[in-house]
């Protein structure tokens, strides 16, 4: 860790206790501001337990934890609320300033926000019944699918079984010896405190320390994106097959494929046209109806691209990925998708959507 400087703070309960509070580096991922915000160190206060979670806990208008229920016993490391409490608003706001700290926010409970972040919104898939189509399962957001016994697209073999953590989000993290699950399921070691780390979003593998997603995050979580404020990912010049891992691409396409493996991998999507699944993990091509579309002069929010060098985005490497068309938490349109599908109509004066990279499909012949 680096610190720039650091505070003592006096609590007086029956003993008193000390403790110190950092002010970090500013940067994208890097918890800043008073400890207090974020963590209790005993889990007492005037006799009162501080850790709130559970159903309906988030952040309200006032900038307090509220709803869900007060936690008797205390959370792993010290936390005020557990990953879907911390990043949950009552309110329809997306990014919570509590006492200096901003708060990305995933989960608002009244409604989808106006102003989604990257990843989308869980609001609907909460929902339960039909809205499951509009997200992720995620354990302490929404149960298992009701219609979906595993995840859609999972490749059979290593890590592969009913029982494995790359079946389902929605069960409970100790369900699976030795894994983690629910949120942490993607985001598997976060570093709220330490931006040294290379991966991505704390998008990580469980195997070792090279499983990982690379990219440029945007500082307002693309809040208000657009063509000079958005993430960069980082693709593959693919597409991949069996031998090619997460490892070796750091690719946001290969992590999906970690649970989506049927719809990424060589073998499944096919390698060319006509393909079987839509391509990713390939480049963007640079002719016909696609040429109208260059996302380095261009770049479409609605439907982005990854890279194969996020620091030097150009043309020649854009690349299309799982996220060029879906949110990864949840949407406002069915299949967790960017856009409503049932409005692409071929052969119509559309724009958009499918028709930001297939832009000569829209045209009336």
């Amino acid at each position: 860790m680096k610190y720039k400087k650091c505070h003592t703070y006096l609590l007086v309960a029956v003993v008193a206790v000390f403790f110190v509070c950092f002010s970090y580096h500013t940067s994208d991922a890097m918890v800043s501001g008073p400890c207090v915000n974020c963590h209790t160190m005993h889990n007492s206060q005037n006799g009162v337990s501080v850790a709130r979670d559970g159903t309906g806990a988030g952040w309200n208008s006032s900038g307090k934890l509220s709803g869900g229920s007060l936690q008797a016993d205390p959370l792993k490391t010290l936390l005020v609320s557990s990953c879907v409490g911390c990043h949950t608003s009552t309110t329809g706001e997306t990014i919570i300033n509590v006492g200096g700290s901003r708060i990305p926010i995933v989960f608002n409970t009244g409604g989808y926000p106006a102003k989604p972040l990257a990843g989308g919104n869980f609001y609907k898939v909460s929902l339960g019944g039909d809205n499951e189509v509009y997200g992720h399962n995620v354990y302490g957001i929404a149960g298992a699918d009701s219609k979906l016994s595993t995840a859609p697209g999972r490749q059979s073999g290593t890590c592969g079984n009913a029982t494995s953590c790359h079946s389902t989000l929605a069960a409970a993290k100790d369900t699976f010896t030795g894994m983690t699950n629910g949120c942490q399921g993607c985001h598997v070691r976060v570093a709220h405190h330490d931006d040294s780390k290379p991966w991505y979003r704390f998008l990580k593998g469980h195997l070792d320390t090279v499983d990982y997603v690379t990219g440029i995050e945007d500082p307002n979580w693309e809040q208000n994106p657009d063509q000079n404020n958005h993430n960069k990912y980082k693709g593959y010049n693919g597409p991949v097959d069996s031998s090619v891992t997460l490892e070796q691409t750091h690719s946001i396409n290969s992590f999906c494929g970690g649970c989506h493996g049927q719809y990424h991998r060589q073998q499944f999507m096919g390698s060319s046209s006509p393909w079987l699944r839509h391509p990713s993990d390939i480049l963007l091509p640079q002719t016909g109806e696609y040429s109208s579309y260059d996302p380095v002069t261009n770049y479409s929010v609605e439907a982005p691209v990854a890279w194969t060098d996020p620091s030097n985005p150009s043309r020649a490497t854009a690349v299309v990925m799982c996220l060029s068309c879906h949110r990864v938490h949840g949407s406002q349109y069915p299949d967790i998708l960017r856009w409503d599908y049932s409005t692409m109509i071929a052969g119509g004066s559309g724009s958009g959507g499918c028709f930001t990279c297939h832009t000569q499909k829209s045209q009336t012949p």
